[in-house]
């Protein structure tokens, strides 16, 4: 029989019920789960759980907090999870499985309780957790036949333990030279600044040998070092000799891919030259001068057609993304359009998170302007407080670099954006004023730069006071690449704000169609929400809300709508519950503070929804002032 609970204690906590819904659980209920199921545990003594959550408490007084918080817990776990008598707690471990590790994140990250027996809990767990984990990943790099598994095995414990001598080794036994030496130099200048220590002898060794006759790898110039992509003639399956199908979707896709300006794309010429020369992955790359190749074939059968495309790494001919679209022949060209679209939506994300891997390899020192903002990016879109600060200090790292360097400037004013609009700003209104000033200062020189753009366009959303001039820019990118993800989603914002929420739901649905995986996908859901709280589906506000939440566990801040919304439908025990667990995670929070963190166009806004979270937040005790 299946488990019926499901718990991720590695990362962000996640429960999901049999049916993969995931359940909100209050803090407490996660703390008690995840000690019970940490190390196979499964029982605990109820004075033990006791003095780990309420320390501060009396002995009385922390049994009666835990009966109250187990009483809740029981009824919100499948029955028979979890049972209690008068001495222990216990977790049916037989009805729980675990699931897989979130990245390199740590145990129970995000989990803060005000608690020293936590704490010191909490510090020994993740010790545990991670040594189990390395011990994993290095087991799966070395014995994984692939290279490409291997690899990844190996970044995963290095991310783990950036000063694994064993982690080091696998990784450059299974990259490519060049990037295997980059991954050395990285490595050991993170111990020397970090351990003031040196690479064991036997990484050294293997170093030297991958230097050959004394060559090292030269550091990349301190600027903007875009990628290269070239699209190669698809196999066309099933077609007559002088079919022009096959050509028509490559001339597409390549003018697609060329709008994104996140890359370099040669000329369809050029990588028609090589038709017919049995050139290998490598090969045809070294002859383009490419990076990465994107490759694909066509079949048709009557009026079905069938494309397979995927990106391949020009220097080991690793596929890093491959997908298949399925369409029918109504308008030639109509179709074209569709398959190009997609194809440079979905293929672009896979393209950044491999350029932010490759980024990563490098010493940090030896990072261009381009390579220290792709960097911040994963810790930009991680919509957590110290992720965000770490995006901004990348930002301007790579401002120092290059001053004059337009997309760090934009990225760091929309960074900047999200701090009061979060609420993780200690000085909102100065915050605001400085991001507008550096998307002003963007805009001035963002020419035809599509990424650019829909930075600027979601400062002024987050920052501004003037939805229209936000729409104005994300449409701007928009003419320039149909197919950017981020730019349908922040028009869809604006829209939304300016109060046209059919149109906000079509653009979050293009956003979605686009790029169904993009890490900023979590926002379309909470758009969706947005709009439709506006058009008074309550219930489907809500359901895309807990989506969105869902899909990004760290967009606590999303709590403050979920209140709202809760509220205006009538849903109060759901409203105050959630009030609960948006004040334990901004303890600092008042009225006033939330009102000068919101957005500058939404933030005087008088209707339903300001007024019943306002009513929900004060009967929780959050003070005005």
């Amino acid at each position: 029989m299946a488990p019926c609970l499901k718990l991720r204690l590695s990362g962000s906590f996640l429960a999901e019920d049999a049916r993969g819904m995931a359940l909100a659980l209050p803090l407490r209920a996660q703390v008690i789960l995840a000690y019970l199921a940490e190390a196979g545990r499964g029982v605990a003594g109820r004075a033990e759980l006791a003095a780990l959550i309420w320390p501060d408490r009396g002995e009385e007084q922390a049994r009666a907090s835990l009966r109250q918080e187990l009483s809740g817990l029981r009824r919100m776990l499948p029955e028979g999870v979890l049972r209690a008598d008068r001495q222990a707690v216990t977790l049916d471990l037989a009805e729980v499985a675990m699931a897989s590790p979130e990245g390199a994140r740590p145990f129970l990250d995000g989990v803060e309780l005000r608690s020293e027996p936590f704490e010191e809990w909490l510090r020994a767990a993740r010790a545990r957790d991670t040594a189990a984990r390395l011990d994993a990943a290095l087991e799966a790099a070395q014995a994984a036949a692939d290279k490409g598994a291997a690899a990844e095995a190996a970044r995963l414990a290095l991310a783990l333990d950036p000063a694994s001598e064993p982690a080091i080794r696998a990784l450059m036994r299974a990259e490519p030279r060049t990037a295997a030496l980059a991954a050395y130099e990285a490595f050991r200048a993170h111990l020397a600044e970090a351990l003031d220590a040196a690479p064991e002898p036997e990484t050294e060794a293997l170093a030297a040998g991958l230097r050959g006759a004394g060559q090292t790898v030269p550091p990349r110039p301190p600027v903007e070092d875009r990628p290269t992509l070239a699209v190669l003639p698809f196999d066309e399956i099933g077609a007559a000799q002088d079919d022009m199908f096959a050509v028509g979707i490559v001339e597409e896709i390549t003018g697609a891919l060329s709008h994104i300006r996140e890359f370099d794309v040669i000329a369809r010429q050029s990588a028609f030259v090589l038709q017919g020369l049995g050139l290998d992955h490598a090969g045809a790359a070294a002859r383009l001068g490419a990076d990465y190749l994107v490759e694909g074939s066509v079949r048709r059968s009557g009026e079905r057609v069938r494309i397979a495309v995927q990106l391949v790494s020009g220097g080991d001919g690793r596929t890093l993304w491959s997908e298949r679209f399925d369409d029918r022949i109504d308008d030639l060209f109509a179709l074209q359009d569709r398959i190009a679209a997609q194809v440079a939506g979905r293929l672009s994300p896979s393209l950044r998170t491999e350029e932010i891997a490759r980024a990563g390899r490098r010493p940090p020192e030896n990072r261009s302007a381009y390579e220290l903002k792709l960097t911040a990016l994963p810790h930009f879109w991680a919509h957590r407080k110290e992720d965000n600060a770490v995006a901004i200090r990348l930002f301007e790292e790579a401002l120092k670099r290059d001053p004059g360097y337009v997309p760090a400037i934009a990225y760091k004013s929309w960074a900047l954006a999200q701090q009061p609009s979060y609420m993780w700003s200690d000085t909102p209104v100065q915050d605001h004023a400085e991001a507008l000033a550096l998307a002003d200062r963007a805009a001035a020189r963002a020419g035809d730069h599509a990424p650019t753009l829909v930075a600027i366009s979601a400062t002024y959303a987050l920052s501004g006071d003037d939805p229209e001039r936000s729409q104005h820019y994300a449409e701007r990118a928009l003419a320039i690449d149909p197919s950017n993800a981020w730019g349908w989603m922040r028009r869809g914002w604006a829209l939304h704000y300016r109060g046209d929420q059919e149109a906000a739901l079509r653009d979050f649905a293009e956003s979605g169609r686009l790029s169904p995986l993009d890490p900023f996908h979590f926002n379309v859901h909470l758009g969706r929400s947005a709009a439709y709280r506006q058009m008074g589906d309550l219930d489907a506000a809500i359901a895309e809300l807990r989506t969105g939440m869902r899909r990004n566990p760290g967009v606590t801040w999303a709590l403050r709508m979920l209140v709202g919304t809760c509220a205006m439908a009538g849903r109060d025990a759901e409203a105050e519950e959630a009030a609960r667990a948006f004040f334990r995670h901004y303890p600092h929070m008042t009225l006033a503070y939330m009102k000068a963190c919101m957005p500058p166009s939404i933030r005087f806004r008088q209707d339903g929804y300001q007024a019943a979270f306002d009513a929900v937040f004060a009967s929780v005790g959050i003070p005005e002032a």
